[in-house]
């Protein structure tokens, strides 16, 4: 019986204390690579971490900031998805930067009040009209130290050109464009004085500056391209690498959409500001999922322990070793189940089944034996070892006789301690079915292997996968 208490859990990423705990696949070596290779670098870098949604980005940018302030690093995590509401990224990243410089001990409050104020002239010369980006992102936010009267000046400025009639806001707007204008030898210094400060600065660190930027797949377009435009012109400085965290085949679709380029020039585009991509390789071997299936059926109360094995475990398992799914999704299959469950073992079976294979009506019987044989195979392997391993020697000479239903009861039995299998009446009944050749004897084969297992009443074994697949469209 099912535990009524679901136990969910949610990511806490905010409050790492042990970085790389859980570790499932091996990512800690890649983040121990990654941190040696920053340290060697002699140049600012813009760095590319791909992968497919679901396959544990956040997850290693996080453990791998923790570890990087455990090693005396500075590093600094923005979610770009939560800051895409502002119109321009260039101050979002300087005040980040600013933030850490306040937090280090090699730099002082004179040096970081002059950063301040350069990048506050920065921020002016950027605005097409000079209120706008400060005017949207409030004072309250901007935190910036030394350059809060003049951003306080020109917020004023811009609230009151947004108070006064159209006319005048059209006369106020052209006088700053032209004063732009006017102004372009003046803007080109500032933004070289800005650049130089932050180079003086920055080589001043201990250790390089890692600005890792997660979510930029997911921000507004304009926005992510933005960002990495505004990386490369005014951050590509020694000493501060950044970290672009995305899936780089979806963000290439993005920058293509927002250029109208052709789709084969997105990822060419994108080579003019990244580096040097890391790819997430995505393990996919039985011993890292394990422990993934065996915490969600834990944490939906369908385990008591840890450590518990059970015939939906081990199906559950062979599911996904067939399937291949990121974990990510794989954890949200489990927890639809655990919102579909019935109170009947026989019929999670079949559940966890639809689920995790969207098994169509017609393919049931095919998909069952390719998982109950692929359970079969992997696990028995040599039948004769697996005899004598067993002390099944009075079976010698019997065992291409034995069905896959005998198999698969004898195999969660005597292999992996599992009491009373039941997958295998279903298994038996299809092969019954087999063997006879009169249509009324076959489908009463499977009425009998079937029933125990539908999710309703049916009148005939066709259907068995349609009630199924209606059951869970209704529920999800």
């Amino acid at each position: 019986m099912m535990n009524n208490q679901l136990n969910w859990a949610k990511d806490n990423f905010e409050n790492i204390e042990t970085a790389w705990e859980g570790d499932l696949w091996d990512r800690r070596r890649l983040g121990e690579q990654l941190t040696s290779y920053v340290d060697r670098l002699n140049c600012g870098a813009v760095l590319a971490l791909d992968a497919h949604w679901g396959e544990g980005k956040t997850w290693f940018v996080r453990h791998w900031a923790k570890h990087l302030d455990n090693t005396q690093h500075n590093v600094i995590y923005l979610d770009a998805f939560a800051n895409d509401y502002l119109d321009d990224p260039f101050l979002t990243i300087a005040a980040e930067i600013s933030q850490t410089f306040k937090e280090s001990e090699e730099i002082g409050d004179d040096e970081i009040k002059d950063f301040n104020a350069k990048t506050a002239s920065v921020l002016i010369s950027l605005a097409a009209v000079i209120p706008m980006i400060v005017a949207k992102a409030g004072m309250h936010w901007i935190g910036l130290g030394g350059a809060g009267e003049a951003f306080k000046e020109v917020y004023q400025e811009g609230k009151e050109l947004y108070d006064t009639a159209s006319e005048e806001i059209a006369a106020k707007v052209k006088e700053k464009i032209e004063k732009k204008i006017e102004n372009h030898q003046v803007e080109k210094q500032t933004i070289h004085d800005f650049k130089k400060e932050l180079a003086e600065l920055a080589e001043k660190l201990d250790k390089p500056l890692v600005f890792i930027i997660d979510e930029l797949d997911r921000c507004r377009p304009d926005f992510a391209i933005r960002l990495i435009e505004r990386i490369k012109h005014f951050f590509d400085i020694p000493k501060i690498v950044f970290i672009l965290v995305m899936d780089k085949t979806q963000f290439s679709k993005v920058i293509c959409h927002n250029y109208g380029y052709d789709e084969s020039l997105g990822e060419e585009y994108l080579t003019k500001f990244i580096d040097f991509t890391i790819e997430l390789k995505h393990a996919k071997d039985s011993e890292n999922f394990e422990l993934i299936i065996k915490e969600q059926l834990f944490k939906i109360g369908e385990l008591k322990s840890i450590d518990e094995l059970t015939e939906l475990y081990y199906c559950l398992l062979y599911l996904q070793l067939h399937f291949k799914l990121n974990s990510r999704e794989l954890i949200k299959r489990i927890n639809q189940y655990a919102l579909l469950r019935t109170e009947s073992d026989s019929k999670n079976l079949i559940l966890i089944m639809f689920l995790i294979g969207s098994i169509k009506e017609n393919n049931f019987k095919t998909f069952l034996k390719k998982i109950s044989d692929k359970l079969i195979n992997d696990l028995r392997g040599d039948v004769y070892v697996f005899a004598r391993k067993h002390g099944l020697s009075t079976w010698s000479g019997r065992y291409d006789e034995i069905t896959n239903s005998e198999w698969y009861k004898l195999i969660l039995i005597r292999e992996l301690k599992v009491d009373n299998p039941l997958l295998n009446k279903v298994i038996a009944a299809y092969n019954d079915s087999e063997k006879s050749q009169d249509k009324t004897t076959k489908e009463h084969y499977l009425r009998e292997g079937l029933e125990n297992f539908s999710i309703i009443n049916f009148t005939h074994s066709s259907e068995f996968a349609s009630d199924w697949e209606n059951y869970i469209k209704r529920g999800i």
